[in-house]
């Protein structure tokens, strides 16, 4: 699962080009990011 989200992560972010769009998916991704780190701990 969180292959997948990392995945999906990557693919928005090549794939919006609008400086507004990228700045929202930077926001988003480092939240995402955080929560895949903690689903990793608590996966273990």
């Amino acid at each position: 699962m969180l292959k997948e989200l990392n995945q999906v992560i990557d693919y928005v972010e090549e794939h919006i080009t609008d400086d507004l769009a990228l700045e929202i998916i930077s926001k988003y991704k480092h939240n995402l990011r955080m929560i895949a780190s903690a689903l990793r701990i608590l996966i273990r």
